[in-house]
C-alpha cells in the first residue's frame, strides 16, 4: 500500500521542523470543516469516493480532503496541525506518535497482497536468495527479515543491499540483487523486466493496514463528527468493494489517476473500516520492535496508549 509506504515507502524520516510543530500538540482547532489529509494513491479510494459522491455531507459532517504526495506527508501535515485527521500505514504513524498528541481511530484499509517479494529471472525460489535488496528502515526491510525466518535462511548468509525503491527493479534486472520485497508499482516494474512475484507480505506473516488518525484536540472537541467521517468512509468502502469501476472513476475525478491503474491496484487491496483487533496488536508489536531495533524510534513506541480501540462502533 504504498503505504508501507514518509510514507510506507520512505517510512521513516521526518523533518525537524515538523517535529517542532508537533510539540504544540493539542492547540485549539479553529472553527471550520474537518480537514482530512490523504496521499495520492488508489489505496485511499474510500476517501476519494466519499468526497466525490458527497458521502461526508450525507452523514451530516462538513469535511474536506487535502491531498499530499503520500501518507507520510499527510501525517506530517497532521503533526503540524495543517489537517485534523490523516490516513497512513501503521509504521508511518508510529514514528510520529512521540511528536504530537495523535489518536489513531480505526483501520481504514488492509491488504497483505500489495507488498510483494520479486525474484530475479535466474533465482528459482526464495531459499536461493543471497543478495536481498531493501529500503532501509522500511517495510521492505521488515518483510525481508520475515522472509529469512519463514524460509529458514541464515541471516549471516544473505547480504542486505540498501537502495531507494525506484532503483530496486533495475538492480534486479542487472543481477546485482537476487530479490526484493516492496510495494507497488516496483514489483510490477520488475516483473515487466523479467522478474517474478514469489510471495506477498501475508505469506511471510504481515498484513499491512492504514490507520485513520486524529489530533487529540479534535477527538476531545468533536468526537461525533469523527464518527460520522468513519461512517461515510465505511459506506464508501462498501461501494468500492462492490463496484470497482465506480470507485476507479472517483479516484480519477479526484486525483487524475487512470481508471485502469486503479482497477489493477484494487485487486491487491481491501478498503474497509473496522476497529483494531488482537491480531492487529500482535502485528503492530512486531513493527514497533523492528523500528526500535533499527534505531528508527528511541525504544518501543507505546502505540497502544494512543490507539482508540473501541471508538469505531461499525
Amino acid at each position: 500500500m504504498k503505504t508501507f509506504h514518509l510514507s510506507r515507502r520512505g517510512l521513516l524520516l521526518a523533518s525537524a521542523g515538523v517535529a517542532a510543530a508537533g510539540l504544540m500538540g493539542t492547540a485549539a482547532r479553529a472553527a471550520g470543516p474537518i480537514r482530512i489529509g490523504v496521499g495520492s494513491d488508489p489505496v485511499f479510494v474510500a476517501f476519494y469516493l466519499a468526497a466525490h459522491e458527497k458521502l461526508f455531507a450525507a452523514e451530516g459532517v462538513d469535511a474536506v480532503l487535502q491531498l499530499y504526495a503520500d501518507g507520510g506527508e499527510a501525517m506530517n501535515a497532521l503533526v503540524a496541525q495543517q489537517v485534523d485527521v490523516a490516513a497512513a500505514a501503521e509504521p508511518t504513524n508510529m514514528v510520529r506518535l512521540g511528536r504530537a498528541e495523535l489518536r489513531p481511530l480505526a483501520v481504514v484499509y488492509q491488504s497483505g497482497r500489495y507488498v510483494k517479494l520479486v525474484l530475479g529471472p535466474k533465482v528459482a525460489s526464495p531459499k536461493d536468495i543471497k543478495r536481498f535488496g531493501i529500503v532501509p528502515g522500511s517495510i521492505s526491510e521488515y518483510c525481508a527479515g520475515l522472509t529469512l525466518a519463514a524460509e529458514g535462511l541464515d541471516p549471516a548468509s544473505v547480504k542486505m543491499v540498501p537502495s531507494g525503491p525506484p532503483e530496486l527493479p533495475a538492480l534486479l534486472a542487472r543481477g546485482d540483487i537476487d530479490a526484493f520485497f516492496a510495494w507497488e508499482p516496483w514489483p510490477a516494474n520488475a516483473v515487466a523486466n523479467g522478474g517474478k512475484v514469489a510471495l506477498t507480505s501475508k505469506d511471510v506473516g504481515y498484513v499491512d493496514t492504514i490507520w485513520l488518525t486524529a489530533s487529540a484536540a479534535i477527538l476531545k472537541s468533536d468526537p461525533e463528527s469523527l464518527q460520522k467521517v468513519l461512517k461515510a468512509l465505511a459506506k464508501a468502502s462498501d461501494i468500492a468493494r462492490a463496484d470497482p469501476e465506480r470507485a476507479a472513476a472517483a479516484v480519477k475525478a479526484v486525483t487524475r489517476i487512470p481508471v485502469a491503474t486503479s482497477l489493477k491496484a484494487f485487486k491487491d487491496m481491501t478498503p474497509i473500516v473496522r476497529d483494531f483487533t488482537e491480531a492487529d496488536f500482535k502485528s503492530y508489536d512486531g513493527i514497533a520492535k523492528f523500528l526500535a531495533d533499527h534505531n528508527v524510534t528511541k525504544g518501543l513506541v507505546p502505540y497502544r496508549e494512543a490507539l482508540q480501540a473501541g471508538f469505531y462502533k461499525g
